[in-house]
């Protein structure tokens, strides 16, 4: 496997083909990268207000009107939730299947395909592998951190050395416990890459796929980890380039948005009209930015999984 290859494929591939831009980020939104929120509150706040001697007259509660809108607003947020998980497996099963064809058949990437070939029925097996994942992981690791935790009752003792004693050993658990999950997730991350890819672009069943990428992963564990390592590399340099970016860039959306921002505050003594314009100023200064590069990063990894599972699947079991 020649991975320097792959890396060069990869980046060639994310630049080229510009319906990618448009569902990296969008995959990259849905799946958690970044999320924006803004609540205004209505008022005036200004030299026009001046404190007269008594207490503002503040509207009564009403516990069922605080309770209804609570209501509302989770389900609200409920709703979003599920939308949005059910376009992020759409576009992962979408892309994944768009990069193969266009490596296996030369088809052109598009926005309509990328949709189109994730809105399937094999999508769900995703979910799916997810879940049986993620439940066991969990549970496990509350149990470990409660074992963990177990030494601590020693300060229930009205002894200072036994005190002192669980204390340290709490703190060592602690952070075996903390190696233990970084290590099972470093693997599980690993083996999902090839699971999923299974499941949707080989199109085989939840458990199969599973089964059979634990069998791959483990057959070709030294190409895998080689790529592993230089993807690990490539996440340090990305994360170390990022730091200058965002100094860039938030410096630009400071002078942009707070500058005027401010200025309008003080012409008006208004907070709302100041962050009608410092808010989306913000987001299209920031973080669409960031949204993009992040879109981008994500097609980049993407691409050179699916090299090193098209290479492996290809000599493993054509």
């Amino acid at each position: 496997m020649d991975h320097i290859a792959i890396l060069k494929d990869a980046a060639r591939t994310t630049l080229r083909h510009r319906a990618l831009w448009v569902l990296g980020p969008l995959w990259f939104l849905v799946g958690g990268g970044i999320s924006t929120g803004y609540v205004g509150t209505p008022g005036n706040f200004g030299s026009n207000w001046r404190y007269n001697g008594r207490s503002p007259h503040l509207p009564r509660f009403d516990p069922d009107q605080f309770l209804a809108a609570l209501v509302v607003l989770c389900g609200l947020g409920l709703i979003l939730l599920v939308v949005s998980q059910i376009i992020r497996y759409v576009l992962q099963a979408g892309i994944y299947r768009s990069l193969y064809r266009l490596h296996t058949e030369g088809a052109e990437p598009t926005i309509a395909a990328g949709f189109r070939e994730g809105w399937h029925r094999r999508t769900w097996r995703l979910v799916a592998q997810n879940w049986l994942v993620a439940v066991p992981f969990i549970i496990v690791a509350l149990v470990l951190l409660a074992l963990a935790a177990a030494p601590l009752l020693l300060n229930l003792t009205e002894s200072k050395g036994l005190n002192v004693l669980g204390i340290v050993m709490a703190i060592g658990l602690f952070m075996g416990w903390l190696g233990f999950l970084l290590v099972v997730g470093m693997i599980l991350s690993v083996l999902q890459q090839f699971w999923w890819r299974l499941a949707v672009i080989a199109d085989q069943t939840t458990f199969t796929a599973m089964r059979n990428g634990w069998r791959l992963v483990r057959q070709n564990l030294g190409d895998i980890g080689i790529m592993w390592l230089l993807l690990v590399g490539i996440n340090i340099l990305v994360m170390v380039v990022s730091f200058p970016v965002i100094l860039v860039l938030g410096g630009v959306t400071a002078a942009v948005a707070g500058g005027p921002g401010y200025l309008i505050y003080s012409l008006t003594h208004s907070l709302i009209l100041s962050l009608f314009w410092a808010v989306p100023v913000s987001i299209l200064f920031l973080v669409v930015p960031l949204l993009f590069l992040g879109g981008l990063y994500l097609i980049f990894q993407t691409e050179v999984w699916n090299r090193v599972f098209i290479e492996i699947y290809q000599r493993s079991f054509v």
